[in-house]
């Protein structure tokens, strides 16, 4: 189905499930037909695990490799009182793990044993040959890594010879050989057979402390889950893949331990409140829009220790004031952001070459700040629908961030091309990248070559998702119930779309302050319901057209009128 507001849109229905699976759901729950044909596409015949996932969700931590001996190493330490060196990522995923592990060890352990560090972007990501040299001086005797380390082969090398046990907590993917750790906890390990292998960096570091705490014979420190809640939405992992639901299992937990008050992190809360959320109606757009954005602000444009000691502090004063700090760095961040973006833009239009037509951008700036490129190339990807590559250019060393779209694969380019990079690593749609500024001019010639040889993943954007269509009748308050046991949503449980056909829309005002909404009433037959549209006031003569539509709509609730509201997505045409 193409879309008739936004050129260039696709949209598909996705295949019906088996009819006897729809009906046996039914016949068990009681429930719509809409929210049966969900489930079974969703879940199959394991939709059961879709419907409020909790604890039973939760795999064991000793199905994750080396956590046996990761636990042993920490209760050695615990007894013999030894100091821990804590390395967590500058991302929110990262912070997050970093003070999941801060948190779940410190009261094992005597006072200030615990030393935390997180990286920047002028050391990376892991640890740093500056980190070990702090762990020697400082008499640790083990480091423990947070969203990080898998990669570390040097540094952690580096470390045992000095005599210190390194205990890796990671998500990425491992090389073929292995860092020297005592332990390496990683979901990916190719010898892994843990059966959530999406845990984000904080959902490995909450595994570690809950396998600790189980060894110990003490219940796991729940509280924390706040922390992984916000470190999972923050990465974007799939919240679930078919009947598995750990991660939103997780995240449903996090979620009520801050609408009832019981979270570990005040600076959760407090930026909670910055932005006037209601707790006990948080949804994963609030964490993921608005939240993870302030804390990755302090790497972009600041400070990421900051970010960290927001989320660990237990002092409210200390929590407004770490929280307003963070809010200008995402003000400078945001002022930095646009001027690249103005910069970029006219560097585009002095080469007189549109992206569109080349099949990519590739655009270098001198001293540009490195904790932007990637949001400029997500601009730039956005707004011309082709990979971008942004570098910048330093004394000798550049380093460039990419993003993709479609199919396109820029890690697998980015590989192709290694021999000219000094550093590079990333996934299939963001990836970056360190070179020697000499080295430049070949790698855009390179590029140019690959992405001509692949244009076709690039123009091949697949289709958005319809879960099923449906009838307005069928879109009351006890579908709207039924589909709230499936949140949280977000990536791999994404909020269902629901296509309506032959219907009409009557009474249509502009709302919002710049009277970008649509809001009204939508007809299909004798059945009638509240209607909006966001950002579609634009579009108003359309839709009061008096034509029948097929409409893409979501199902929410409008507060203020106390009743269920279907919210517009697109029109469609088959």
């Amino acid at each position: 189905m193409r879309s008739i507001l936004r050129e260039g849109r696709e949209w598909e229905i996705a295949l019906p499930p088996d009819e006897s699976l729809i009906e046996a759901i039914r016949s068990s729950l009681g429930c719509s037909r809409p929210f049966a044909v969900l489930l079974a596409q969703r879940g199959g015949t394991s939709w059961e695990g879709l419907i409020v996932p909790d604890r039973a969700s939760f795999h064991s931590p000793f199905s994750l490799p080396d956590m046996e001996p990761a636990v042993l190493r920490l209760r050695e330490a615990i007894e013999r009182k030894e100091k821990v060196f804590i390395h967590g990522d500058f991302d929110a995923d990262g912070l997050s793990g970093a003070a999941v592990l801060y948190r779940g060890l410190r009261p094992l352990f005597p006072p200030n044993s615990i030393k935390v560090e997180v990286g920047d972007r002028l050391h990376g990501h892991g640890p740093s040959h500056q980190f070990v040299m702090r762990a020697i001086e400082e008499g640790f005797s083990l480091v423990v890594t947070a969203d990080c380390g898998i990669g570390s082969h040097d540094e952690i090398e580096e470390l045992a010879r000095a005599g210190i046990d390194t205990i890796v907590t990671d998500h990425h993917l491992p090389a073929p050989t292995l860092p020297p750790a005592v332990a390496i906890i990683d979901p990916h390990r190719p010898d892994s057979s843990y059966p959530n292998r999406h845990l984000a960096g904080v959902g490995v570091a909450y595994k570690l402390i809950e396998g600790l705490y189980t060894r110990l014979g003490r219940p796991a420190p729940r509280r924390l889950l706040d922390l992984v809640a916000l470190g999972t939405i923050a990465d974007l992992v799939p919240l679930a893949n078919g009947g598995e639901s750990e991660n939103r299992a997780m995240v449903r937990e996090g979620f009520a331990l801050i609408a009832d008050g019981e979270g570990s992190s005040l600076g959760i809360r407090e930026l909670l409140s910055r932005f006037s959320i209601n707790p006990k109606k948080l949804t994963t757009s609030d964490i993921g829009y608005l939240v993870a954005p302030k804390l990755n602000a302090a790497n972009r444009a600041g400070d990421p220790k900051v970010a960290f000691l927001l989320l660990i502090t237990e002092d409210q004063d200390k929590a407004a004031y770490l929280a307003e700090i963070l809010l200008d760095y995402n003000r400078d961040r945001e002022i930095a952001q646009n001027d690249l973006i103005a910069q970029a833009e006219g560097m585009i239009r002095s080469e007189g070459i549109d992206p569109r037509d080349s099949g990519f951008v590739f655009l270098v700036g001198d001293y540009w700040n490195e904790g932007i490129l990637g949001l400029v190339a997500s601009n730039l990807t956005e707004r011309y629908r082709v990979p971008s590559v942004v570098l910048s250019r330093g004394e000798r060393i550049s380093r460039g961030s990419c993003r993709s779209i479609g199919d396109f694969d820029v890690n697998a380019c980015l590989e192709a091309n290694s021999d000219l990079l000094l550093q590079h690593g990333g996934h299939r749609m963001a990836a970056g990248f360190s070179i020697a500024n000499d080295a430049i001019p070949k790698l855009e010639e390179r590029l140019e070559s690959y992405i001509a040889a692949h244009r076709s993943e690039i123009t091949a954007l697949p289709p958005e998702r319809i879960d099923t269509a449906t009838e307005l009748a069928e879109i009351d308050l006890r579908l709207y119930t039924e589909l709230s046991s499936l949140a949280p949503y977000g990536p791999g449980n994404p909020r269902p779309a629901f296509l309506v056909r032959g219907c009409r829309f009557g009474g249509l005002t502009l709302v919002g302050n710049r009277r970008q909404h649509l809001k009204g009433r939508i007809f299909q037959g004798e059945s009638s319901l509240p209607f909006i549209a966001f950002r579609m006031g634009r579009h108003l003569s359309l839709f009061e057209n008096g034509d029948e539509h097929s409409l893409v709509c979501r199902v929410g609730f409008d507060d203020w009128q106390g009743s269920v509201q279907v919210q517009g997505i697109d029109l469609v045409t088959d």
